[in-house]
């Protein structure tokens, strides 16, 4: 399946017709990446509505080259801001944007010297809003590596046994990755008994014990698209107290996923897990955002957040994460991450 990076670029020069831009600057790597297909470093894009080019010095020529279509090749001589100078005069630009939240202040003032007959506007999220919204190709890979992290789950769980470290789990983890062809999208969070009151928790040297319980957060970036997965695993016997909040998270996550359908906002999705978990007494113990995009990168749009009123969107590929975090206790996450389809939602993870 072929990618059709020229419906993407239409795509964003449509965006820059409905904001009255003449140009737009793109100079995150991976909105770079996802525009032009290619995949080094020191290079960026400007799209006017006639016609995009992409700037990059002579190092990254031939790769240029080979993988950059429907954008006309600039090799910068003197320097980046020289060549987008003359582009800019060139083309008569008045309103430029960029992307105020890659584009560094220095940069930005200096790029503002250079191109004194224009006037650079600051743009957030516009490339990346594109990306919250998964075409077929994008779908492919996503479930690609969703695959490969839930068969790195299944070997990985042989290991998690009393007497083994956090740290050897995260490590055979990330070593499976790459014996896959794959990389870890995230430093692996393998967390035992009070640890997993952490969130982000790091792996450590403590060994697992017996009748206890692990939290594992794992995913992978393979072939440039990421998963990500949180399961957690009971070693001997179940504690009480343990299932009865397991048993919340996990009502509380489906309950999310099967609020999810076009249309429905993503506050709502929010709202919903994290009522029901207020509800059961444990509201103050479940801090962060419901989920996140995932795609070209592990954490993108959408924020799967109480604050973000936009509806979700057929073609969304997003986690669904609830938790329960008790210092001096441990946690409990569950995440899947799920599809939005014409009339409801697929779990990918499943």
């Amino acid at each position: 399946m072929a990618i059709d990076r020229n419906r993407r670029i239409k795509s964003l020069k449509d965006e820059l017709k409905k904001r009255r831009l003449d140009a737009f600057l793109v100079t995150s790597e991976v909105n770079v990446s996802y525009l032009s297909g290619f995949t080094g470093h020191d290079a960026l894009i400007l799209l006017t509505p006639g016609e995009g080019f992409f700037i990059t010095d002579s190092r990254y020529v031939e790769a240029a080259e080979e993988s950059v279509k429907g954008l006309s090749l600039r090799v910068v001589k003197l320097s980046t801001y020289n060549t987008i100078k003359e582009i800019a005069a060139k083309k008569h630009l008045k309103r430029t944007g960029f992307e105020s939240m890659n584009l560094p202040y220095e940069v930005a003032t200096k790029l503002k010297r250079f191109m004194s007959g224009t006037s650079l506007v600051p743009v957030r999220d516009l490339v990346e809003a594109l990306r919250s919204v998964k075409d077929p190709f994008e779908l492919e890979m996503i479930k690609d590596s969703i695959r490969l992290t839930k068969k790195t789950f299944k070997k990985i769980s042989r290991l998690v046994r009393p007497g083994a470290t956090e740290k050897l789990i995260a490590k055979e983890t990330e070593l499976e990755f790459i014996g896959k062809g794959a990389k870890a999208s995230f430093e692996p969070i393998v967390a035992a008994g009070e640890n997993s009151s952490k969130p982000h928790a790091e792996p450590t040297d403590a060994r697992i014990a017996t009748n206890s319980f692990v939290m594992m957060d794992i995913g992978c970036n393979l072939n440039g698209y990421c998963s990500d997965m949180t399961r957690m695993f009971v070693v001997g016997d179940v504690w009480p107290r343990f299932k009865k909040i397991y048993d919340i998270v996990h009502a509380a996550h489906d309950m999310a996923i099967e609020m999810i359908k076009p249309g429905v906002r993503i506050a709502e999705i929010d709202r919903c897990a994290r009522g029901y978990i207020e509800k059961k007494g444990f509201g103050k113990h479940f801090g962060h955002a419901l989920g996140h995009g995932v795609g070209m990168e592990v954490h993108e749009l959408p924020g799967i957040s109480r604050v973000n009123e936009e509806p979700v969107t057929a073609g969304m590929v997003f986690t669904i994460e609830p938790a329960i975090y008790i210092p001096g206790f441990g946690g409990v996450r569950i995440e899947d991450m799920v599809l939005v389809k014409r009339n409801g939602c697929e779990v990918l993870t499943n």
